[in-house]
């Protein structure tokens, strides 16, 4: 009798030991995955989109929690200060990444370790595009055309310290040029503008710029990244056009709050990371936006993030913006 009591104090010992079982018995309720930006943008597509395929892979409900403001601030600190048990999840972008710790004096959570890395899901490249009428045709005779305009070439962004203001900051830098920049509140005002005569370039997400370029309106001089967009297949890489040293895009990655369960984090990450692969999700949400698939592990995403800090905040620094 001793025996046995021994045994299954043992058996109950282990089975309650943290993160023996934990991955095998996640997820039994419903799980929310909250994104920091409005609805309706490819970031909250592929949320959405991966929400469906993982509700029909763990048998549980998994929502999209939109919370945007403040640079991702808002949905980020509330994933920070969710339990860490898997069941809060954060999919977010650069600024969360890498980016808000420079952009920012303060931030209501630690931006290194509030957050325990996922998965890398996929990285957006963007092309620099000028209106078609602009009397240039590669990005070298753009830079010529600036340098012979100091500072009367002017270029939109969508806003101060978005990657679309820090990519062309890092152009000029890189460059040698000087430019005049006006900021907007989104893509669709700088296209706008572009097309009335305004502005003379910018960068832009592949996706938004596609049906302009193919109108005739616009023209891509060149796309961040190692290959083409399939979206765009004549239009070169920066590497391609002379400039490898310049980086255009954004990144999409998957959080959960820093106190979850390693075992937990990989569970997470191995589905996602199935789902993502498979061919029907990856061509229409991702291949269809001009993304690149990373899926990569925690460890990966860890050791991206790291570098990532270290060329953000020389990039920021460079840039000049602040956001407080």
């Amino acid at each position: 009798m001793k025996q046995f009591l021994r045994a299954a104090s043992l058996a109950l010992a282990v089975l309650s030991a943290p993160g023996l079982c934990g991955a095998q018995a996640f997820p039994s309720k419903p799980v929310r995955i909250v994104v920091p930006l409005s609805a309706g943008g490819p970031v909250d597509v592929i949320a959405r989109a991966l929400s469906a395929r993982l509700t029909e892979t763990w048998g549980q409900t998994v929502v999209v929690d939109n919370r945007p403001g403040a640079n991702e601030i808002v949905g980020a600190e509330n994933i920070a200060t969710s339990k860490g048990d898997g069941y809060s999840l954060l999919m977010a972008t650069d600024p969360v990444i890498s980016q808000n710790q420079f952009l920012f004096s303060k931030l209501p959570y630690d931006p290194v370790n509030a957050f325990a890395p996922v998965t890398r899901i996929a990285v957006a490249n963007m092309a620099l595009f000028v209106p078609a009428s602009m009397p240039v045709n590669t990005v070298k005779e753009f830079v010529e055309y600036a340098k012979q305009r100091p500072g009367k070439v002017a270029y939109g962004s969508t806003g101060i310290g978005n990657v679309t203001h820090l990519s062309m900051a890092w152009l000029e830098n890189r460059a040698g040029i000087t430019l005049n920049h006006v900021p907007y509140k989104g893509l669709a005002p700088v296209i706008q503008d572009m097309l009335s005569g305004q502005i003379e370039a910018a960068f832009g997400a592949v996706s938004v710029l596609d049906q302009h370029i193919k109108a005739g309106k616009l023209k891509a001089l060149a796309i961040s990244g190692a290959q083409r967009a399939k979206l765009l297949p004549n239009v070169p890489t920066l590497i391609e056009a002379g400039f490898e040293n310049i980086d255009a895009n954004f990144n999409i990655g998957l959080f959960a709050p820093r106190e979850t369960p390693k075992d937990v984090v990989a569970k997470i990450a191995a589905d996602v990371q199935r789902i993502v692969r498979d061919p029907a999700f990856r061509e229409r949400y991702i291949d269809a936006y001009a993304f690149e698939l990373v899926a990569s592990s925690p460890d990966e995403f860890v050791a991206y993030a790291t570098r990532d800090r270290v060329r953000q905040e020389q990039r920021i620094k460079i840039s000049g913006a602040k956001l407080d």
